[in-house]
C-alpha cells in the first residue's frame, strides 16, 4: 500500500459512502473531500464533512498507519492544527491533537479489493510508459488537458531555475542569460563543464572583450583550460592573448582539459566547437538578454544565434585538427534546441519576474512554431503511436515521461486516473 493510492481513494471517494463510521464509532458524511495540496502541509485543504450532527470545515491528512502522524512529527507542527479528519489505511494507534483524539477513518475494510488489485497490477508493470497499451482508449480531451498542464509545469520549472540563479547574480539578467545559454551549448554531455566555466568567467568580465572576436575566444578557451599547449599558430596566438587578459581581469585559475568530455561525441559536438560557437554568438550579440526577450521573429533570432563562425573554426573541430569539410554556423537542430531550452524558458522566467503574461504567451508561441524534438524520450512515445508535431508536444511528453511515468505517479496524472476509474 502507498499513500499515492490512498490520496486517490480519498479524492475520488472510491468507497461506499453510506453509513461511514469513524474508529470511535461516530458517523461520517463527506460533503467535499477538499483540494489536493501538492505542497507541504496537510494533504487536503478546505474539506467539508459532518461527524454525527456537527459539520466541520478544514484539512484532511492521510497516512498508511495512524501512527505515522507522530513518526512524521506532525504533533509539533502548527500547520496541522486545523486537521479535522485523519484518513488511514490501518488504524494502529490513537492520535491526539490539542489533548483530544483526532477523528479517524480507517480505509482497509471499506475499499473494493478489486480496485486495489487493479492498481497494483498497473503500477507493477515493467513497461516504462505504464498506460501504453490502454492509451488509445483514453479521451483525447483528457490527454490534451494533461499535456497542457505538464507543458506549463515544464516551463515554470525551467523558469524557476533561471530565477533562482538570477537571485545569486544580484538580478543581473545579462549574467543569468549568459549562464543559461552557456549551459545549453554544453547540451547534456558538457553542461556541467560549461556551468563551471561561467563561474570562473563571469559575464561582467567576458563582455569587456566582446568587441574583438579573437579576445572573446581567448578568454573562453583559456579559462576552459584549452590553451595550456599550442598545437598550431592560432592556438599559440590565443594563448598569448589569454595570458594578457587573465592578468588584466584578474581571473582565477582556469579549468583543465580533462574536465571536458569528447568521448562518443561526433566532431561537430566537440566542446571545442561549442565554445567557438558560443564565442561567436556572444561577440555578435553583446546585449544577449535584451535581444532574446525583445526579438519576436525566429528569422531575426537566427541572425543572432547562428552567426558565421570565425575562419579558423569553419575549418577545424579542435586545435590542430582540420574538418573534412568546412561549416559556417550553429546547426539547425542545435539552433532549435537553444530556442526550446534557453529562449522559451527565459521568456517564461521574465514573465514571472515582471508578472506580464505576454512573455509567457510568446514562450508558448515560440514552441508552437518549432518542430518537435527527436530524442530518446520522444521516440519512446513514437513507439506506441503517439505523434509529436511541434515543440509544444515534445516538451509536454518529455515532462510527462520524466515527472509522471518514470516516477510511477499515475494517480497524479489525469490519464492514469481515467484509466483506473474505468
Amino acid at each position: 500500500m502507498d499513500e499515492q493510492f490512498l490520496h486517490y481513494i480519498w479524492k475520488y471517494q472510491k468507497f461506499d459512502q453510506n453509513k461511514l463510521k469513524l474508529t470511535e464509532g461516530q458517523s461520517l458524511m463527506v460533503y467535499y473531500p477538499g483540494n489536493h495540496n501538492q505542497d507541504s502541509g496537510p494533504d487536503f485543504e478546505e474539506a467539508r464533512i459532518k461527524i454525527d450532527a456537527i459539520e466541520w470545515a478544514g484539512q484532511v491528512e492521510i497516512h498508511i498507519n495512524s501512527s505515522d502522524w507522530n513518526h512524521h512529527n506532525h504533533q509539533h507542527d502548527p500547520a496541522y492544527e486545523n486537521v479535522i479528519l485523519h484518513v488511514v489505511w490501518n488504524y494502529d494507534s490513537e492520535i491526539h491533537l490539542n489533548d483530544e483524539a483526532i477523528p479517524t477513518l480507517e480505509l482497509k475494510s471499506i475499499i473494493d479489493p478489486g480496485l486495489i488489485e487493479k492498481y497494483q497490477k498497473h503500477i507493477r508493470s515493467n513497461q516504462e510508459i505504464l498506460c501504453s497499451s490502454q492509451l488509445p482508449g483514453v479521451s483525447p480531451l483528457t490527454i490534451r488537458g494533461m499535456l497542457d498542464r505538464v507543458l506549463v509545469e515544464r516551463l515554470e520549472e525551467k523558469a524557476s531555475r533561471i530565477l533562482n540563479d538570477l537571485q545569486y547574480r544580484k538580478n543581473d539578467w545579462e549574467e543569468a542569460t549568459y549562464r543559461a545559454l552557456s549551459a545549453n551549448f554544453g547540451f547534456s554531455t558538457n553542461k556541467e563543464a560549461f556551468i563551471r566555466l561561467t563561474e570562473l568567467l563571469p559575464f561582467s568580465k567576458l563582455k569587456k572583450a566582446f568587441q574583438n572576436e579573437k579576445s572573446t575566444e581567448a578568454l573562453l578557451f583559456g579559462q576552459a583550460g584549452f590553451l595550456n599547449e599550442a598545437k598550431d599558430e592560432y592556438q599559440d596566438s590565443l594563448k598569448s592573448e589569454f595570458q594578457f587578459l587573465q592578468k588584466k581581469f584578474q581571473l582565477p585559475e582556469s579549468m583543465v582539459k580533462p574536465q571536458w568530455k569528447f568521448g562518443k561525441l561526433r566532431p561537430a559536438n566537440f566542446p571545442t566547437v561549442r565554445l567557438a560557437q558560443l564565442a561567436t554568438t556572444l561577440h555578435n550579440t553583446p546585449k544577449l538578454f535584451t535581444i532574446l526577450t525583445q526579438t519576436e521573429s525566429i528569422k531575426e533570432l537566427k541572425e543572432h544565434l547562428r552567426p558565421p563562425l570565425s575562419p579558423y573554426w569553419r575549418a577545424h573541430y579542435d586545435f590542430g585538427k582540420e574538418r573534412e569539410r568546412t561549416t559556417r554556423q550553429v546547426g539547425k537542430s542545435s539552433f532549435e534546441n537553444i530556442l526550446i531550452n534557453t529562449v522559451a524558458p527565459l521568456l517564461a522566467a521574465y514573465s514571472k519576474y515582471t508578472a506580464d503574461s505576454i512573455f509567457m504567451d510568446r514562450a508558448v508561441e515560440l514552441l508552437e512554431s518549432l518542430p518537435a524534438e527527436n530524442n530518446r524520450i520522444t521516440r519512446k512515445w513514437g513507439e506506441i503511436d503517439v505523434n509529436t508535431k511541434t515543440a509544444i508536444d515534445s516538451q509536454a511528453f518529455i515532462q510527462l515521461f520524466k515527472s509522471y511515468c518514470q516516477k510511477r505517479k499515475c494517480l497524479q496524472c489525469n490519464i492514469g486516473v481515467e484509466i483506473l476509474n474505468r
